[in-house]
């Protein structure tokens, strides 16, 4: 029996604005995460250590997930203990049990880490309140998306994404319909298609976004959207077909290849419009506004 299966929820960006490419090669955004309860499970189990180091044993029913060091959870663990070192050493053993599509701009490898982190401080005492800067440092220690999962709810987040502002009252009142093609899209290809250079400064109002709502898109866009659609068609073609058949809005996720459409509960059209997709061979989720709680974080 593992010590714990823990859910992982994905997330979508409600707009992203890329601010600037900073000395270091990495570039400042601003954007809205907001949870999904599409989720992988991950089982956990840790046992007394028998070596000087921690064993970290990895596995997945994804079968091109890497179970080596390059695993971003194996990460997690290993940054973890850089900040919070134990007197014990000790054996994990974790299986990722995938629902989220891999590399499709919802992060689940970036959730499957914050799960991780959430888990070991509670298994370990960590006390959140008073450590809270440490786990964020851990979090963007892993990866710049990972802080947000340490909140489990809707944030604006900025710089690399370690930056987080919980927005108490951002909530979509709509189903959320997911589609990704089944194609990779690379995050640096899609950051160099962008070519910023050093000092170039962009715009975005997204800071001053504190509820959903329509009529608001253009600063809701999201910047991959002018690089990635031109080099996918077919990516570009997931958010015409959704805003031809009742979304209200509709964006890329992260630098994708998912597209997200927001659609009013009940939409007449959405059910063929899913039908077309499952037959193009396409991932789809639907989101359905009943079934969403307001706290995704990591359950236990």
């Amino acid at each position: 029996m593992p010590s714990a299966s823990l859910t992982s929820f994905a997330k979508i960006n409600v707009g992203l604005k890329i601010i600037s490419k900073r000395d270091d090669g990495y570039h400042d955004l601003e954007t809205i995460f907001y949870p999904v309860d599409l989720y992988d499970y991950i089982d956990i189990t840790i046992e007394p250590g028998y070596l000087q180091v921690n064993s970290i044993n990895i596995n997945s029913d994804f079968e091109t997930l890497p179970n080596d060091s390059s695993n971003i959870c194996y990460e997690a663990i290993e940054h973890f203990f850089n900040e919070f070192p134990q007197k014990d050493t000790y054996a994990f053993d974790i299986f990722i049990h995938k629902n989220i599509p891999v590399g499709g701009g919802l992060a689940g490898g970036s959730s499957n880490a914050g799960a991780v982190i959430n888990y070991l401080a509670e298994h370990f005492g960590i006390d959140n309140e008073k450590n809270w800067d440490r786990l964020i440092k851990v979090a963007l220690n892993t990866g710049s998306d990972v802080p947000f999962f340490l909140y489990g709810k809707p944030c604006f987040a900025s710089g690399r994404g370690e930056k987080i502002i919980p927005l108490e009252s951002f909530e979509i009142n709509y189903d959320i319909l997911l589609v990704n093609p089944n194609i990779h899209v690379s995050t640096k290809e899609a950051f160099d298609a962008l070519a910023y250079k050093p000092g170039e400064i962009h715009k975005s109002d997204l800071k001053s976004v504190e509820i959903f709502e329509l009529g608001n898109e253009p600063v809701l866009e999201n910047d991959f959207e002018r690089v990635v659609f031109p080099m996918y068609p077919e990516i570009a073609e997931i958010k015409k077909l959704m805003l031809e058949n009742g979304a209200v809005f509709s964006s890329l996720s992260g630098s994708g290849a998912t597209v997200y459409g927001l659609f009013a509960p009940q939409e007449f059209k959405l059910e063929m419009l899913m039908q077309n997709f499952n037959e193009s061979g396409y991932f789809t989720y639907l989101s359905e506004l009943k079934n969403r709680q307001s706290d995704f974080q990591t359950e236990l």
